[in-house]
């Protein structure tokens, strides 16, 4: 009877040690590194005087943090891969020379792209003075990908950036809700999704950038956060020029989604897709970047104070990402009345 109560006494003390153990390792992979209160931030990167145009060009692109085609697949990177995806990305937007440009996945200082700035890196190249960070990821541990573990190790600090050739006067980062059918324990390391918004003065006049990156995986939980964008764009619509850009996770194409989200944004009566909703096909996909057959990344703009000039996929981004930027060249309606 002793042995057996004193082998009960070693269980438990094993299952106390393992709860603190796992206890201590939850409380370390999911806490942050990064001061919280800088997750919203106007950055300055370079000093310049905005040349007065009447046409303006605006991006998004959904970076993949520059891990190309590999962005979902457990490989260890090399440095290189990560250089040369720069340089493509670079060149590819140096060819359209954007004013504004809106980025998701964007590492800010990441184990996963070797610690590079990559907003830094993206507006010093670009000749963008001023950007706006969002910050949606900051972790000591992701549990992905699942294979191998030791993949899953170091700080990730991540998320969303607007970028411009002029000032960003404010800027403000909300957080959309979580997948309610997924445990606290997947949250916790799960990042942020997001819709940042930034006030931007373009020679004089005063335009609204919404910067979103939707829920991948979950359609109810992405139903419910296009329905709180969409809400959000045109109550800003209301006083302002509103561009609404982004990755949207959402395509018209795939019977896997049921109700396509992005259609509750092209039923806004305030908005107009950048790209005309009955060529929402192969011809504008954005993912992937190597075969591309959905479209996942759009601009939308306000039609009574914007006039939209033109739009295209940047093909020419080749699979720097997984996805490929779209752009749109537009001008102000007062100006184009002029």
């Amino acid at each position: 009877m002793k042995f057996l109560f004193k082998l009960l006494l070693l269980l438990l003390g094993l299952v106390g040690i393992s709860s603190v153990a796992i206890l201590a390792f939850y409380r370390w992979g999911s806490a942050s590194s990064f001061p919280p209160q800088r997750y919203a931030e106007i950055v300055t990167y370079r000093q310049s005087e905005p040349a007065l145009r009447e046409i303006f060009t605006v991006v998004t692109y959904n970076i993949g943090y520059l891990s190309g085609l590999t962005n979902n697949q457990p490989l260890v990177r090399s440095r290189p891969r990560f250089e040369a995806n720069q340089q493509t990305a670079l060149r590819a937007l140096q060819e359209i020379a954007p004013d504004i440009i809106s980025f998701q996945e964007i590492d800010f200082g990441s184990k996963r792209s070797f610690q590079l700035d990559q907003a830094r890196a993206m507006a010093q190249g670009l000749g963008l003075g001023q950007g706006a960070i969002a910050v949606n990821w900051d972790k000591n541990y992701v549990p992905f990908p699942y294979w191998p573990p030791t993949a899953q190790f170091g700080k990730v600090l991540s998320g969303q950036a607007i970028l411009s050739r002029y000032p960003i006067q404010k800027t403000s980062r909300i957080v959309l809700e979580k997948v309610e059918s997924k445990p606290a324990y997947y949250n916790a390391f799960y990042l942020d999704r997001l819709a940042q918004v930034a006030l931007v003065e373009l020679d004089g006049r005063q335009i609204i950038i919404i910067n979103v990156h939707l829920e991948a995986f979950d359609a109810p939980t992405r139903l419910s956060q296009t329905q709180v964008v969409r809400d959000l764009a045109e109550g800003y619509a209301r006083d302002y020029p509103v561009l609404l850009m982004g990755d949207f996770n959402s395509a018209v194409n795939r019977p896997e989604e049921g109700r396509a989200s992005i259609q509750l944004i092209a039923q806004s009566p305030d908005f107009t897709p950048a790209v005309p909703i009955d060529q929402w096909g192969a011809d504008s996909a954005t993912f992937p970047s190597d075969q591309p057959q959905y479209k996942l990344d759009y601009i939308f703009y306000t039609p009574k104070t914007l006039e939209k000039i033109d739009a295209q996929v940047v093909s020419t981004a080749q699979q720097a990402s997984d996805h490929l930027p779209l752009m749109m060249r537009f001008r102000f309606r007062d100006q184009a009345q002029k």
